[in-house]
């Protein structure tokens, strides 16, 4: 089964259909983890795309929350996911899954579906 195909169309699929918009606009709070609706940051794209890529028959296993630094120094949230293909970053910045080592950024951290976090090295 091409899975990759399906990560592919729910990165762009979400990525499409959610504006964003910071937590402290949208939440008045720094930081507020929630999977996006109409709007949303980082993070509730992230987990938006896990929800879906779940519901659609991803094991939990194979979709990870990873956290790096983009080349602003922000930091930022997107998923690691495990497809037929390897493991791709789907991050709203980019229309397309991208291999880790494709992107600028400096890795720190993802966490795994049993709710431990592990660094991150590519």
């Amino acid at each position: 089964m091409n899975n990759y195909s399906l990560a592919e169309r729910i990165n762009s699929e979400v990525n499409a259909s959610v504006t964003y918009k910071a937590d402290l606009e949208q939440y008045s709070t720094p930081e507020f983890w929630v999977e996006a609706g109409m709007f949303g940051d980082c993070e509730d794209y992230a987990l938006l795309k896990r929800q879906v890529l779940l519901k659609s028959g991803f094991s939990a296993k194979d979709l990870h929350l990873a956290l790096c630094w983009v080349e602003t120094g922000e930091y930022h949230c997107v998923l690691l996911c495990n497809t037929s293909k390897g493991w791709f970053i789907l991050d709203n910045r980019y229309a397309w899954p991208m291999t880790p080592k494709s992107l600028p950024y400096k890795w720190d951290k993802a966490l795994r579906e049993d709710g431990k976090w592990y660094e991150l090295r590519f």
